[in-house]
């Protein structure tokens, strides 16, 4: 059960990994609703 679980927990982290990378790297369609993105996010963008 705790292999099942560790395995469940690694895929839930990759999966939110990646969406925070294509979050930090996208824009708002609404210019001036950007939320504020905390520090160790700003650190996974690409440029």
């Amino acid at each position: 059960m705790k292999k099942e679980k560790n395995s469940i927990d690694k895929i839930i982290s990759a999966a939110a990994l990646a969406s925070a990378k294509v979050n930090v790297n996208s824009n708002c369609t609404w210019f001036f609703h950007q939320p504020k993105l905390p520090e160790a996010v700003k650190k996974l963008r690409k440029f």
